[in-house]
């Protein structure tokens, strides 16, 4: 299948982290996670959408898979309501299964540094938490103020 690879080899007992995407976001996510996490980003797997390529036939991959297998699924989708979210989202009728839809690069940091074998929903919500802290949106014309220079560090 193209726009499937599969980054975490073999010897598991870790939670499966998949990023999926349309195009080469979920490829280049994981790029960028390599150069701020080092080889933290080789267990991440990564599924893109391409043109002509229909996403319910990744998910008729993904569900032979995750219906077979006892570890946990942990899949960060690019859009909420997208084509990848919306075939992937119906992944969570197997319990070993959780999926994040809008993911970032501060999102995807935080799962694949902080979960080892099982993501459970405390941990989920600082992911979230995670998530929402690094959007922000800053305005040019202003100097900043020292308190809002110190917020950042």
């Amino acid at each position: 299948m193209t726009g499937y690879t599969d980054s975490q080899g073999e010897g598991g007992n870790m939670a499966h982290i998949i990023i999926a995407s349309h195009g080469g976001l979920a490829e280049g996510m994981v790029d960028s996670i390599g150069m701020v996490a080092g080889g933290a980003a080789d267990r991440i797997e990564t599924y893109s959408l391409h043109p002509g390529e229909n996403p319910n036939d990744f998910y008729e991959a993904m569900r032979e898979r995750v219906a077979h297998d006892s570890e946990q699924y942990i899949i960060m989708c690019d859009i909420k309501g997208g084509s990848v979210h919306n075939a992937l989202f119906r992944l969570t009728e197997f319990p070993n299964v959780v999926v994040f839809a809008g993911v970032t690069l501060a999102m995807a940091l935080e799962v694949v540094l902080t979960v080892q074998d099982r993501l459970e929903p405390d941990a989920a919500e600082r992911v979230l938490d995670a998530a929402r802290a690094g959007v922000t949106v800053s305005f040019g014309g202003a100097l900043p103020t020292d308190e809002a220079e110190d917020e950042e560090f």
